[in-house]
């Protein structure tokens, strides 16, 4: 069977609603994988018996007592029992070794998971910072698919080696590509076992990975972008070779001859 892949989604608990915006599942689908939604009231480790992989989608902000920081002014909408349904998700995930990629919210989940910190909402906090925040009110300020910023990518990364295909790469050591971007918070502390693999014209990190395990963070909206389909293949067919490996490594039971005649 093809691997499956959980794809976390929104709570609104003033109207008692679980969605998540169809891009996502379309891609996990393009890329070869089954997907399968789960909600933040579901029990995690229940999750982690039947998903192959998972996908972190965008939404808002994560609570800042998770980072050990007073709520700012500037903070905006939030969902507790996302937050705590999804960081318990991504420690869990990764001491089984289930794959993960996160998509904005994702990569920030990712990292406050794992001891980091973020910016509140970086107009406040890193006044020269470029405009990242293209999403105001519930509402895109530009299409999904419009590319706002260029962000560098270290060709030593597995970012670039899923990307590199479709790259115009410009230097032996960094490619820049145009992203779109719909966030107002970002990494400021990387959470352990992380390294940057990205980064924006400001400095703010873009893309976050993990050394030894399939765990892939980034802040723009892979999902909109055509030529980001590798990614979510690359999702896929890491969950897919784990649950491989995982099958030839469980043991068969020897028959039981003891009844026979």
């Amino acid at each position: 069977m093809k691997p499956i892949i959980g794809i976390t989604t929104a709570y609104d608990w003033k109207d008692g609603k679980i969605f998540v915006r169809e891009a996502y599942v379309k891609r996990i689908k393009e890329a070869g994988g089954i997907p399968i939604l789960l909600p933040p009231i579901a029990d995690v480790d229940d999750v982690l018996a039947i998903v192959d992989g998972i996908l972190l989608t965008g939404g808002g902000d994560i609570h800042p007592r998770y980072y050990g920081e007073e709520a700012t002014a500037k903070l905006r909408s939030l969902a507790p029992l996302r937050d705590e349904f999804e960081i318990t998700l991504v420690k869990k995930a990764i001491e089984n070794n289930i794959p993960i990629l996160g998509i904005c919210r994702g990569i920030q989940v990712i990292n406050v998971a794992l001891g980091g910190s973020l910016y509140q909402d970086l107009a406040a906090d890193i006044p020269h910072s470029i405009k990242h925040d293209w999403f105001a009110e519930g509402k895109y300020l530009v299409p999904a698919d419009y590319r706002v910023h260029e962000v560098r990518i270290k060709t030593t990364s597995k970012l670039f080696d899923l990307l590199k295909k479709n790259l115009d790469v410009e230097s032996t050591s960094e490619v820049f590509l145009m992203v779109n971007s719909f966030h107002h918070q970002a990494i400021k502390k990387l959470g352990n076992g992380l390294k940057p693999v990205a980064y924006a014209s400001d400095g703010i990190i873009e893309a976050i990975e993990m050394q030894d395990k399939f765990v892939i963070g980034i802040q723009w909206h892979a999902e909109y972008l055509k030529d980001m389909l590798p990614l979510f293949e690359g999702l896929v067919k890491e969950a897919e070779r784990i649950k491989e490996k995982n099958v030839e490594e469980t043991p068969t039971e020897e028959p039981d001859e003891s009844h026979h005649t």
